[in-house]
């Protein structure tokens, strides 16, 4: 099965159980605030700009009102990362930090300057296109709900760092056409890798079939 037809029915299940829909949302806050974390933690202050600082804040942000869905929906339970709060916990943060790590290691030859910028544009782009996806496939499945109306201010921010962040890519790296591919071939195997590791954890979550009468 293709990875976005698994995640559509992943999807499905999981808006259809307020407790695995709380930990949806957390998971999703918990990446919000590993890209907010990572953003601080891997651009110079005498280089940060007013732009990259303000898409910082905009992560942090997401995270919050994610955070805030997720506890809304299930309770102060949800008011933290434990693992038990997120599905797939490890398997998201692992996509993010290593699809990071292999731009970092892409650009390991260059000054820490020039490498920090390129690898927070490619890692951000390749982010925010997958995040439109499946932020696009949620929305579809939460219908006219208050949390999808929740999401249009979401996605439009994260709609307009994924154009800030192509367009400087464009113009400021000439390996860009191909480059790009490259890292989009690595972005879609740990992509897959999570996704599998979803419907995984959801399969194993389904309750076992009523006893039949004898």
């Amino acid at each position: 099965m293709h990875a976005q037809d698994r995640i559509g029915n992943s999807i499905a299940a999981i808006v259809a159980d307020p407790i695995l829909h709380a930990k949806w949302l957390n998971t999703f806050s918990f990446l919000e605030y590993v890209g907010f974390r990572k953003i601080v933690k891997s651009q110079r202050a005498e280089a940060l700009s007013a732009a990259v600082l303000n898409h910082a804040l905009e992560e942090g942000r997401h995270a919050l009102g994610l955070k805030k869905l997720a506890v809304k929906l299930g309770g102060l339970s949800f008011d933290s990362y434990a693992p038990e709060t997120m599905l797939c916990g490890e398997e998201a943060e692992a996509y993010f930090q290593e699809l990071d790590g292999a731009c970092d290691e892409a650009f390991s030859a260059l000054p820490e300057a020039e490498r920090a910028k390129l690898v927070y544009c490619y890692v951000t782009w390749l982010i925010e296109r997958r995040a439109l996806d499946v932020y696009g496939v949620y929305k579809q499945a939460l219908g006219a709900s208050e949390i999808a109306r929740k999401l249009d201010g979401l996605l439009a921010e994260e709609i307009r760092h994924l154009a800030e962040v192509e367009a400087w890519l464009q113009a400021g790296d000439p390996g860009f056409p191909t480059r790009s591919k490259e890292f989009e071939a690595v972005e879609a195997r740990l992509y897959d890798t999570f996704v599998e590791a979803l419907a995984r954890d959801l399969a194993q979550r389904k309750p076992l079939a009523a006893p039949v009468p004898a």
